[in-house]
């Protein structure tokens, strides 16, 4: 003879789900993915730049250096970050404008493209900024000779203009290379 006090835990959680499933709310709908593009805000000398997310692997401080002797005047250094040996370059330097003024708003962009570990010293990292694909401007004529092979367009937002600096086309060009002298 069935005992009609057994209890059967399986129906009573199809119970429970079904009652939730009942009682629930809707997931929003997923909005639809924009075409947003993301960059490094930085400023160097009285240009305000941006880095491609991806080129950039870490932002540091200015770490402490050690010379290296018989280089280019626009290399800073050496520095020892974690283990790594991180050759330090003055960015406005190695574009011929005089070096930068190290303050504590200083920042080394590191990059690591194609076995070039470098880092970058630049005046300021503002952080990080996101815009529309209809925000990208081709052309940019408002750049400095000097910047003018590392810009690749630029977005606008209202009356501010950032151009798009590729920290890749710097670490493939010859001069950037040749740190001895």
């Amino acid at each position: 003879m069935a005992d009609k006090n057994i209890i059967n835990p399986v129906a009573i959680l199809k119970n429970i789900e079904e009652s939730c499933r009942g009682s629930a709310v809707g997931l929003p709908r997923k909005a639809e993915a924009s075409n947003a593009w993301s960059g490094i805000t930085f400023r160097l000398g009285g240009h305000t730049l941006l880095a491609p997310m991806d080129q950039v692997v870490e932002i540091l401080d200015v770490p402490a250096l050690s010379v290296v002797p018989l280089t280019q005047p626009w290399v800073r250094g050496i520095a020892n970050i974690r283990g790594n040996l991180l050759p330090v370059i003055d960015l406005n330097g190695y574009l011929g404008n005089e070096m930068t003024r190290v303050t504590d708003k200083s920042r080394v962009l590191v990059i690591n493209y194609e076995g070039i570990y470098s880092g970058l010293v630049v005046d300021e990292v503002m952080g990080l900024k996101h815009f529309l694909e209809e925000e990208y401007m081709e052309d940019w004529a408002d750049v400095d000779a000097l910047l003018q092979p590392y810009i690749g367009g630029g977005y606008r937002r209202d009356e501010q203009v950032w151009g798009v600096f590729s920290l890749f086309t710097l670490a493939d060009s010859q001069q950037f290379l040749q740190a001895a002298v």
